[in-house]
């Protein structure tokens, strides 16, 4: 099963500078199945609720086409579009043009089985 992450991650100035020294030293914050936000609105945006049910439907159900999966969602097929070319732009879904007969139709085909969110608080000092 592949696990595409969202976390949560307070992303301090001091924290940034340090990320950044340490990149230019050679080394990799970036990890391919995980992308990090910095705040909880920034997260909504990325996947809002429309989002998410444009994701789960794609992996339910395998659609051949955007029409097909705006039409299982009774939802407007430019929104749908809209949508999922946000889910391709994070890397969760790919867009694949197709040919069916003369018509060129664009098939979404889920890369992850699975969205998970991730907000880790930090530990509480425990009190004496």
């Amino acid at each position: 099963m592949k696990i595409f992450t969202l976390k949560y991650e307070k992303n301090t100035a001091r924290k940034s500078m340090q990320r950044m020294q340490e990149a230019a030293k050679g080394a990799r914050h970036i990890k391919k199945d995980e992308m990090v936000c910095d705040s909880y609105e920034t997260m909504n945006k990325l996947l809002s609720t429309a989002r998410l049910d444009i994701f789960v439907a794609i992996v339910e159900n395998r659609p051949e086409s955007l029409y097909e999966l705006a039409q299982l969602l009774h939802k407007d097929q430019s929104q749908v579009l809209k949508d999922a070319k946000m889910l391709e732009s994070i890397g969760v879904i790919k867009l694949v043009s197709v040919m069916d007969g003369n018509r060129e139709k664009t098939r979404p085909d889920p890369l992850y089985d699975k969205i998970v969110f991730e907000v880790a608080p930090k530990k509480i000092a425990k009190s004496a």
